[in-house]
């Protein structure tokens, strides 16, 4: 299944990015404005998966 995260970078759509694509092998597309509250650096453990 394909889902949409929107605010992935941020503290709860991250771990929700993470849970979605390392426990359950979903494919997850991340939508983020990237304001203050982005962190990209929660978002390395997935970034060369596959998903």
């Amino acid at each position: 299944m394909k889902i949409l995260v929107t605010g992935g970078a941020g503290f709860i759509g991250s771990a929700v990015c993470r849970l979605l694509v390392s426990e359950l092998g979903e494919t997850v597309l991340n939508l983020d404005k990237l304001t203050y509250a982005a962190n990209l650096a929660s978002l390395k453990p997935i970034e060369n998966s596959p998903q």
